[in-house]
């Protein structure tokens, strides 16, 4: 027995869709008793049932395999932690080398001839906060710091990692910070030097009489001094894309040289902005002679801003 799509029936029967199969009922019982044709049911609405269907039981599916393969996080999301605290003995002129992936690196200067390395590891389970190491390897005059976060792989792979450093260093120290993303502060150095990469984020310098050389990608960096004091200090600071901010007291002894090619200069110490043609700006200036603190600061696409404390 068989159908066509003109809606016309062969025979005394019907057939008509039921949950997910057919079944024959009774041409008496449909609408033909009365003189009318008999319309065929739409088969779309039979496939769309099939079809819905099977996605409810490939999802069932699924959710029982993520409850089998993924491994248990925390119930309110806040990842485990894990902190380690180490002392190191260093010269006062050292140096000191640390490598992060994502996290923060944030320095400190004190006048102790030895390092504080405080490393926080962060993960949402604890096989993966167990993988996440902090390699160190001390010499006399030089402290190396690296992280170590497997890469992990497949689609219920626990990728979660971060590590926040807080060191505390001579503040004569030379330092050499490498950061993937996250931020970078650098507070209390005198004497001393920081070299410091990174890719995306905030790199930030306070109170520092040393010289800072710092270069990054994208995010912002910064330069703050809460109070002077005329001590030499060297900034070389260069950005492809952000901003760059500066706040030093208003009485403060320093030369600028900035530049942004596409971006504009804000200062609040009444120097001479020259007009230039084209989208960026450039400033070379001093507050006084002989100042014994330099600012080179540099992005491609950003602002520059230099503010002056009252």
């Amino acid at each position: 027995m068989g159908f066509h799509l003109s809606g016309e029936l062969s025979s005394q029967e019907i057939i008509r869709p039921l949950s997910f199969g057919y079944f024959r009922q009774p041409f008496s019982s449909c609408a033909a008793r009365d003189g009318r044709r008999a319309k065929l049911p739409d088969l779309r609405v039979s496939l769309l049932l099939t079809a819905l269907h099977r996605f409810i039981s490939l999802t069932g599916i699924l959710a029982g395999l993520l409850a089998v393969s993924c491994p248990t996080a925390r119930a309110d999301d806040d990842p485990l932690q894990g902190t380690t605290e180490e002392f190191f003995s260093l010269v006062r002129a050292g140096a000191v080398i640390l490598e992060n992936t994502d996290g923060s690196i944030h320095v400190y200067g004190w006048n102790e001839p030895r390092v504080r390395l405080v490393a926080l590891r962060k993960a949402y389970t604890e096989s993966r906060l167990h993988e996440i190491r902090v390699e160190a390897n001390a010499q006399p005059a030089s402290l190396t710091v690296r992280t170590n976060i497997p890469a992990e792989s497949g689609l219920f792979a626990d990728r979660s990692g971060t590590v926040d450093y807080t060191v505390t260093v001579p503040e004569t120290a030379q330092l050499k910070l490498k950061l993937v993303n996250g931020d970078v502060t650098l507070q209390g150095l005198r004497g001393g030097s920081a070299h410091i990469e990174l890719i995306n984020g905030r790199i930030t310098a306070l109170n520092c009489f040393a010289r800072v050389q710092a270069r990054a990608v994208n995010g912002v960096l910064e330069v703050f001094y809460e109070w002077w004091e005329n001590l030499p200090a060297a900034f070389d600071y260069a950005l492809q894309h952000g901003k760059i901010a500066a706040r030093l007291p208003g009485n403060a002894r320093f030369a600028v040289d900035a530049a942004t090619a596409n971006g504009w200069i804000h200062e609040g110490f009444k120097f001479h902005l020259p007009t230039n043609v084209g989208p960026g700006q450039s400033l070379k200036a001093a507050t006084a002679p002989g100042g014994v603190v330099s600012l080179g600061l540099r992005t491609g696409r950003g602002n520059i801003n230099l503010e002056a404390l009252p």
